[in-house]
């Protein structure tokens, strides 16, 4: 029960950062930029915000190891790994959620729908070292002490925990906030599953087994086939409404 509670903390902890995020940080970008975010200030945005979500992971375990006062090494160990593994499954359920979108946009020919470019793909390949650093950063704060000191006492770690904390100790937010990071917990984990299936399939080459699809790509199977029934003259694709777009982590205009 105890680090279960200490999962879905860590979940509304993410909400609301995520909302913090949208709120301070991406809609104003977008809107001085006219939504046209160069490739070199949206991975400057992406290393900030994986920076900054890795420490506040690694704060809310020193949180909650002193909030239950637990001395004993397996239950300490315990709630590092769990931080590192969600940190994990979070960041890396993502990358893979925008390859299946990008996948999704050039079976259908709908780059421009996306506004994605040829280079895209190749580019979505740097962002897997701003993850791994996420991560390396989170392990370092555990086996150096002094490093997770630091990382745990600068002001923009400090402000967002004072902010997160204020949020849900609103009657009101907390709530709302409470039921989004329940379903949060639930989607990081199930993505997660997904994620590690694919890369387990991609590292043993497992292509005789039947593995099944992403929900994505089984859309996009469907959609090409009803599409192929149509015109394509006279037939306009709304992915808008038919597929669910995480707007936050997808920017729409890489160069």
């Amino acid at each position: 029960m105890l680090f279960l509670e200490f999962i879905f903390t860590l979940s509304i902890v993410y909400v609301i950062f995520n909302f913090i995020w949208w709120l301070l940080i991406k809609t104003p970008v977008n809107l001085l930029t006219s939504f046209k975010i160069n490739k070199e200030l949206r991975y400057i945005l992406i290393g900030i915000k994986y920076f900054i979500l890795s420490n506040l992971t690694y704060s809310n375990c020193l949180i909650h190891i002193q909030k239950n006062t637990l001395s004993n090494f397996i239950d300490i160990s315990i709630i590092y790994v769990l931080g590192v593994i969600f940190l994990s499954l979070y960041l890396f359920s993502k990358l893979n959620k925008k390859r299946s979108i990008l996948n999704f946009a050039t079976n259908l020919g709908m780059q421009s729908k996306f506004k994605i470019n040829p280079t895209t793909n190749s580019e979505l390949k740097y962002e897997k070292h701003i993850l791994g650093i996420s991560i390396v950063i989170f392990t370092a704060c555990i086996s150096i002490p002094k490093f997770g000191e630091i990382i745990c006492q600068n002001p923009i770690n400090i402000w967002f925990i004072n902010r997160i904390q204020g949020l849900y100790l609103d009657p009101i937010l907390k709530g709302i906030f409470g039921i989004f990071g329940f379903f949060f917990m639930v989607s990081t984990f199930l993505k997660g599953i997904v994620t590690i299936s694919n890369f387990r399939n991609k590292i043993f080459g497992m292509k005789n087994k039947k593995v099944k699809k992403n929900p994505l790509e089984e859309m996009m199977n469907n959609f090409n086939k009803t599409a192929s029934q149509q015109n394509s003259k006279s037939e306009k694709v709304d992915l808008d409404e038919d597929l669910y777009v995480d707007f936050e982590e997808i920017d729409d205009n890489e160069k």
